[in-house]
């Protein structure tokens, strides 16, 4: 119960944080279309999703281990900091040459070039924030991130909406999310340094281990970021700069609806998943089970809803008459977005069970196959055949990924609780149609109300869920902390991992209530 009430304590913390982020970058979304227009937006789109590109393996190979071997043994954890920030830094340089040559090369205008030119600047201060970051969740400091990532959102919204609504450019726009990262950067860094010391602990075997243990996460990388951004290029060299436009306006608000499974799967339950890989397999079928509930249980009515009211909400977001051609963008990509969700966890079980080998056989199968796909639609179907390639790419991988899950481990009980949610979506769906051409913010609350109607109707999410849920928070807010006790700085005693402590691990409770009653983070997002 007691690493129950953490899961629920750093996931409130985090959905506080999210909702605040999200609306900060949902925001900064709209700015981008009301007040840049779909050519100047597809450049910044561009810009982003190139750097990313080419500047895939200073994120991954490095981040995964931190949190999964960090959360192991938290002892290490500047050890493993500053081996990870000396790697990245080398990296850095090298990739940042690469990419500015790569874009003078392909033959895209000068301010592209120096669009791509600072937000690969970007590219290393964010960077490093992941990298703080990872120590921070594996050690279950949740809030360090959560406030470091509402400053860097928050502020890129503060400042970005009135700078552009007053006729800021796209190049004014990548410095401040350049200052902004690097805002988050310090923050994190700050209270690192200030409960884990600063001592400088560089090991040559450890950054040769790093190297060496990450080359499966780096080949993952090296093939997922190509299939997931090589649409851009694409339709950048095959279309027009207002498709791209076009593409990303649907893009970025797909990008900022994968907050749930990078929240619940990437930032609390990664680290759960791979201490109980060292203490039960029962348990941690247990909260893989509880973890794909919950994601179902909020993707299937999200998706439901990009689908129906898709024209909604694509006309209050950008107010102008050039993005409705991402309406269809939006309602293709909607169906990814589910199976984006279920495969946070099927690759997240992989890796903490150290089969992180299985997943660069699931991204070479994935590259080929959006490659190709690409290839054929984009020609015909523009920004709508690249966005149903994104969605049958992401379909592709679930059915692989649940192939390589070991049997014991595939949450079965899962299905009843996805039918039900999607009935429940059905009926919202229903429910809302006919309510296309009101206020979207009416449209919402409709369907939310007649989405959990439906939902509680049909016991969507299990009661003992919902009493073990209830149980956690209650006992959490009664709970009084303890007194710190005396101890020297470098003793780290008092933050070793739950699953140490047999009567603190997540599944003991989760699996006492299952015998009554018998019942992802491989994308990397835009800035």
């Amino acid at each position: 119960m007691k690493a129950l009430r953490r899961v629920v304590g750093n996931t409130v913390i985090s959905l506080i944080g999210q909702v605040i982020t999200w609306a900060s970058t949902l925001l900064l979304t709209i700015a981008y279309g009301r007040f840049l227009g779909d050519f100047k937006f597809g450049e910044l789109f561009f810009a982003l999703s190139f750097v990313l590109l080419v500047g895939f393996p200073l994120e991954f190979g490095f981040n995964q281990q931190l949190t999964r071997d960090v959360a192991q043994k938290p002892e290490l954890a500047t050890h493993y900091l500053w081996n990870t920030l000396l790697l990245k830094g080398l990296l850095w340089m090298a990739l940042y040459a690469v990419m500015l040559v790569f874009c003078r090369q392909l033959g895209y205008s000068r301010e592209q070039w120096v669009l791509v030119a600072i937000c690969g600047l970007t590219l290393l201060s964010t960077g490093m924030t992941n990298a703080f970051a990872s120590l921070h969740y594996a050690a279950g400091r949740v809030v360090f991130p959560v406030v470091g990532t509402i400053l860097e959102k928050g502020l890129a919204a503060l400042i970005g909406f009135p700078l552009l609504r007053f006729g800021a450019g796209v190049e004014s726009m990548a410095f401040i999310l350049l200052g902004c990262s690097l805002a988050n950067s310090i923050w994190q860094g700050i209270w690192f340094f200030r409960l884990e010391g600063l001592h400088l602990p560089l090991d040559r075997d450890l950054m040769r281990e790093l190297l060496r243990s990450g080359l499966p996460f780096l080949a993952y990388g090296v093939l997922g970021v190509i299939y997931y951004r090589i649409d851009t290029v694409l339709l950048s060299l095959m279309t027009t700069t207002e498709v791209v436009g076009w593409y990303g306006a649907g893009y970025r608000l797909f990008d900022t609806l994968i907050f749930l499974p990078s929240l619940v799967i990437g930032a609390v339950m990664y680290p759960v998943f791979s201490k109980l890989t060292l203490t039960s397999e029962r348990e941690l079928k247990v909260a893989i089970e509880k973890s794909l509930n919950f994601l179902l249980f909020c993707v299937l009515p999200i998706a439901t809803g990009l689908i129906v009211i898709a024209p909604a909400i694509i006309g209050f977001l950008y107010h102008r008459a050039e993005f409705l051609h991402t309406i269809p963008v939006l309602q293709a990509l909607a169906p990814g977005l589910v199976f984006l969700y279920i495969n946070s966890v099927v690759s997240t079980i992989l890796i903490s069970t150290r089969q992180e080998k299985k997943i660069t056989i699931m991204a070479a199968a994935a590259l080929v196959f959006n490659l190709g796909l690409n290839l054929l639609l984009i020609p015909r179907y523009q920004q709508i055949g690249a966005a149903a390639v994104t969605s049958l790419t992401e379909l592709l991988l679930l059915g692989i990924g649940l192939a390589f899950i070991p049997r014991r481990l595939l949450p079965i009980g899962s299905l009843r609780t996805g039918l039900k949610a999607l009935l429940a979506s059905l009926v919202m769906a229903l429910a809302i149609y006919p309510l296309g051409t009101f206020n979207i913010f009416l449209i919402l609350s409709v369907a939310l109300v007649v989405y959990l109607v439906a939902a509680t109707l049909l016991g969507a999410i299990p009661r003992e869920d919902m009493r073990a849920l209830a149980h956690a928070v209650r006992n959490k807010s009664q709970r009084s902390p303890p007194p710190a006790p005396a101890s020297r700085p470098d003793d780290r005693q008092d933050r070793l991992p739950a699953a140490r402590h047999p009567s603190s691990n997540l599944g003991g409770q989760a699996a006492s209530a299952s015998k009554q009653t018998n019942r992802q983070p491989y994308r990397q997002r835009e800035h």
